[in-house]
């Protein structure tokens, strides 16, 4: 009879080491996500419980990007959708994988980054913008920052000045506009390189003390449609934000029609907007959701937001009822999910590799941002102790009960 109780108690350890917790689903949101992430874990606690899984979703609070990708490598939270940018950086620095990529119709899982300007506001071009004033998405975007200052610099109509540092692009752009407004810049350089490149934060419609915070209910030109009413309000010349970013924002009704504005293409010359194809600074791969790389749960997390896609995505066009890609309701855009998105797409567990997701150009043109001679960049392959030693814990356990029982 001891033995009995003995080995009932052996399984009953063994179950609760691999099934006491419930998966974890927690979500790193930035402020102005909080409305609808708090709606949104709801609907995937439901969407759990249909497909029979145990689940405890709940919502991060984030004060940025950075500090929702230090706190999922804290185990802090569990996912965050990223731009290409930072999927780049939390790659590189904590190997991060790419599990679910928005897609963006006939796109798929890529937009273009263009330089819109007002079609009035003429007399220069792409290759003339030295002295000009800009409006960006965030310090350190894709859309916004990386691929046109990459560009600029690449093809030397910004001159780098400081090859090698790590705030090459702040520096030298810094230099090259007279003005501009590039949220989150103070919160990305140390504070010695701030006061040189302060300009960047000088369009920027944040309260005075902290006049380029990247928070979007402080400063209105913050993200595409922020950066994008910096340019059509005047204050910039340029705006460096997605292609259908100009549709978006003129539908509101408050900014014209698309027809009043205008690209700037690479080879010196304007298109209409609408022309993107064949006037863009970079097709640049979708934002997408990352986890850590040792996240047990990643098939189980791929398989919800699947079927959230499947039940509040496109096809949920009720605006009354929550929809995954849609964030008028809350008063922002593109929260959680770009606006622009229509489906969401699993990544192959063999693809999701952060350069993988990439691609080599894509690192290199990253690159570029800090060095004038630049090559790709490879991820980590560094395994950590808990991918290699937890799951055998529950093996060792019934191993060492096993003994006592001989």
């Amino acid at each position: 009879m001891e033995r009995i109780l003995i080995v009932l108690l052996l399984f009953t350890t063994i179950h609760y080491a691999y099934s006491a917790d419930q998966i974890k689903f927690r979500w790193c949101a930035l402020s102005a996500e909080k409305d609808k992430c708090n709606e949104f874990k709801d609907k995937v606690m439901a969407v759990a419980k249909n497909l029979t899984l145990s689940v405890n979703a709940s919502c991060v609070d984030g004060s940025s990007t950075d500090d929702c990708i230090q706190k999922i490598n804290n185990d802090e939270a569990d996912l965050v959708t990223l731009d290409g940018g930072d999927i780049y950086a939390a790659g590189k620095l904590h190997g991060f994988k790419v599990i679910v990529a928005e897609q963006y119709g006939e796109y798929g899982v890529k937009y273009f980054a263009v330089a819109v300007v007002r079609k009035k506001n003429t007399g220069f071009d792409i290759k003339s913008l030295k002295g000009k004033k800009s409006c960006h998405t965030g310090a350190g975007r894709t859309a916004g920052w990386k691929v046109p200052v990459g560009f600029l610099l690449r093809v030397k109509i910004m001159p780098s000045v400081a090859c090698g540092d790590e705030y090459n692009s702040y520096l030298s752009a810094a230099k090259f506009f007279s003005e501009s407004c590039v949220p989150g810049t103070k919160a990305k350089v140390s504070a010695s390189v701030y006061e040189k490149v302060s300009n960047l934060c000088n369009l920027c419609a944040g309260p005075e003390s902290d006049k380029c915070t990247i928070n979007m209910e402080k400063n209105k030109y913050v993200g595409y449609h922020g950066a994008f009413k910096c340019m059509a309000d005047g204050k910039g010349d340029v705006a460096f934000v997605k292609y259908t970013t100009t549709k978006e924002v003129t539908d509101g009704g408050k900014y014209g029609k698309p027809g009043d504005y205008q690209y700037l293409c690479p080879d010196g010359g304007r298109k209409d907007v609408g022309e993107h194809k064949e006037c863009h600074l970079g097709a640049n791969p979708a934002h997408a959701v990352v986890t850590k790389k040792d996240n047990p749960n990643i098939e189980v997390i791929v398989k919800i937001l699947i079927t959230m896609c499947e039940k509040y995505g496109e096809n949920q066009t009720d605006w009354n009822k929550f929809q995954l890609f849609n964030s008028s309701k809350y008063g922002g855009s593109n929260l959680l999910f770009k606006d622009s998105t229509t489906s969401l797409k699993a990544q192959a567990a063999d693809k999701q590799d952060f350069m993988d997701y990439l691609g080599k150009k894509y690192g290199e043109n990253v690159d570029s941002l800090t060095q004038c001679d630049y090559s790709s960049t490879t991820a980590p392959t560094t395994l950590s102790a808990s991918t290699v030693f937890l799951p055998v814990y529950p093996l060792l356990l019934f191993t060492a009960l096993l003994n006592m029982l001989i």
